[in-house]
């Protein structure tokens, strides 16, 4: 079972990263689908997205060890229902990996990126100036992936209502390496929340994730 590393953070807090390498049919055997699941499923004809969206399940139930259900906010942040409780969950999936992360008392944030060129294209679409200038010349497309990750995961955190990555969510410079961490803010209409993110390389991929112990 390709699970490549689950531990826990503390005591609330579980993660772990999947790499996929069964087919989608191998999968489908460890995901323990109910009805609905499998008829969404059904729905997705790309055999890639539909071994990312099993591989997140087979995770998740790797993680737990228990029969659970995956509901939705209206802004699409999930949430993992077990035994009638509801605990925080975050997931996220790019290429050949998927990850979660779980918190039974506090909101979550976690998102895994492959560093590719079209990064670069988009970088001024989601970092404001002051933070393209601290860019690592040497390593400018694995620190913009860094940084992208980050946000991604706060953005994920608060519950995918703070679109505007450039503005809402700024990153406090750092110095690129392949595991740290950075510290963050979500900013919204009058409040200010600060956030530290921490992240990690994975062959090709960075790992980001973050937990708001502020809130329960």
């Amino acid at each position: 079972m390709p699970v490549l590393f689950k531990k826990h953070l503390n005591n609330d807090t579980l993660i772990g990263v999947w790499h996929i390498t069964e087919t989608a049919e191998e999968l489908l055997t460890l995901a323990n689908l109910n009805e609905r699941e499998q008829h969404t499923l059904e729905t997705y004809k790309n055999e890639n997205r539909k071994k990312q969206w099993l591989s997140y399940r087979a995770l998740i139930r790797e993680l737990v060890e228990e029969n659970y259900h995956i509901t939705y906010t209206d802004f699409g942040k999930p949430f993992l229902q077990i035994s009638k409780k509801n605990k925080h969950v975050s997931i996220s999936h790019a290429g050949t990996y998927a990850a979660v992360i779980i918190n039974e008392f506090f909101p979550v944030g976690i998102d895994i990126e492959k560093s590719s060129p079209r990064i670069v294209r988009v970088s001024q679409r989601f970092l404001s100036d002051d933070e393209l200038g601290f860019m690592d010349p040497a390593n400018h497309l694995n620190h913009l992936t860094i940084c992208w990750t980050a946000k991604e995961a706060l953005f994920k955190l608060h519950g995918n209502t703070c679109p505007d990555f450039k503005e809402q969510i700024p990153l406090t410079p750092f110095a690129f390496c392949e595991t740290g961490e950075i510290d963050s803010q979500i900013i919204l209409d009058d409040t200010t929340e600060a956030y530290k993110v921490y992240f990690t390389k994975i062959n090709d991929y960075f790992l980001a994730f973050v937990t708001d112990t502020k809130k329960g």
